[in-house]
């Protein structure tokens, strides 16, 4: 089934959002706001539909060219790479404002005032992690757009040269999942995989150099911020070094308290990106992270300092008894706060909240649970640190009322 729509607006997920002749919500992949589509239906509900862009009957002026001839092939990785780079930011801004208007409640005006459009990374080049996935020839790729099919790639537009170059010399087993890292500063190159149920452990990965790094206990170190970080191939990490530094100077900006505060939490703190940079001059910090590999690094990266690494979930975190907090700065996975995280950290102090968020709809929901306990947001934030995707950062301050 096809339908001919034009679609007015880009949404979280990357889609565009058109109605058809019966006012039927159709989310539309590959399409752009103002363009006149041809789109062939893949799903269907009662109350909307989805379909990708069979022709483009009328292009809006933002649409070019992907420069990747893997993107072109129909590689899922950089979904946006038909979008202009600063249509790109102002497309994510919106959606941001949108997610804050419909999810979170906010009054719009308030909205227009509230977010600010900030810094990109560089469009290409810009990722030192990639994951990559065995194809059913021992080749490896990304997966197609909308499939689980893998898609050969011998090279990747956005991926650090040095993991790019290393793709073609690699072989994977077919769904065995290769999560490959490099270090700017040192050029090291750490590899790590998962064997998958019902496969041995051995012969998954072949082709790999001598001089890579390979398995849980592998490491790199990368000088971020003036602060040399040690990373392990099991830990979260930014998708690359000025993706990290962009992150800290807008959690800096957000929390003048920082060259005054005394005591800061970095809760869901990873291997310590806030705690050893944005908070370098806070005398007392409480790291919160749950990863066990995050936990060794930022103990390492943090020794020296008056810092209280806790193993643990920040839901189930609970402040010691008296505890004087000035700041607290929450950089939550994909899913957000969600009720547990927001009830840890308002009980613990109410002192400002900077929530770093990769996810406009987590951001409303969390905006919402925050609101419910007295904090009001006073500022939000938008960068995009991952360009030719639909994938959006924000740093936004609560302050209690």
């Amino acid at each position: 089934m096809t339908l001919t729509v034009r679609p007015d607006r880009l949404v979280a997920g990357g889609d565009a959002m058109a109605r058809d002749v019966d006012g039927r919500v159709v989310f539309v992949r590959g399409a752009l706001p103002g363009e006149e589509v041809q789109v062939e239906i893949e799903s269907e509900k009662k109350d909307f539909a989805r379909g990708v862009v069979g022709e483009v009957l009328e292009a809006s002026p933002d649409r070019i060219e992907p420069q990747c001839y893997h993107r072109r092939a129909g590689c899922g990785g950089c979904g946006w790479m038909h979008v202009d780079p600063l249509a790109q930011l102002e497309a994510k801004t919106e959606i941001v404002r949108e997610s804050l208007r419909r999810i979170g409640r906010l009054d719009p005006e308030l909205v227009d005032g509230l977010v600010d459009m900030g810094d990109a990374v560089h469009p290409f080049r810009y990722r030192t992690t990639i994951r990559v996935v065995g194809g059913p020839d021992g080749g490896l790729g990304f997966r197609e757009e909308g499939t689980n099919t893998v898609l050969p790639v011998n090279s990747c537009d956005v991926a650090d040269l040095v993991l790019s170059d290393l793709l073609p010399q690699l072989t994977i087993a077919p769904g065995v999942e290769v999560t490959l890292r490099t270090s700017i500063s040192t050029g090291v190159v750490t590899a790590r995989w998962t064997k998958p149920k019902g496969k041995s452990g051995t012969g998954l990965v072949s082709g790999i150099p001598e001089e890579v790094h390979i398995g849980d206990r592998a490491f790199l170190t990368e000088d971020v911020d003036g602060r040399e970080l040690r990373v392990s191939a099991g830990s979260f990490f930014q998708s690359g070094v000025e993706a990290a530094e962009l992150l800290i100077d807008a959690v800096r900006r957000a929390a003048p308290e920082l060259a005054t505060a005394s005591h800061a939490v970095d809760a869901y703190g990873g291997v310590g990106l806030f705690a050893a940079t944005a908070m370098a001059d806070v005398a007392k910090v409480t790291l919160i992270e749950s990863s066990k590999s995050s936990c060794f690094d930022a103990e390492h990266n943090l020794a020296g300092r008056d810092v209280n690494v806790v193993r643990g979930e920040v839901g189930n975190w609970v402040a010691p008894e008296g505890a004087k907090i000035d700041l607290i700065v929450a950089d939550p996975a994909r899913p957000g706060l969600g009720k547990p995280g927001v009830n840890a950290l308002v009980t613990a102090s109410p002192a400002p909240i900077i929530l770093v968020s990769c996810d406009p709809v987590s951001l409303a929901r969390d905006t919402t649970l925050l609101a419910a306990a007295g904090y009001q947001p006073e500022r939000v934030e938008v960068l995009d640190l991952f360009p030719q995707t639909h994938h959006v950062e924000t740093v936004t301050r609560f302050t209690h009322l």
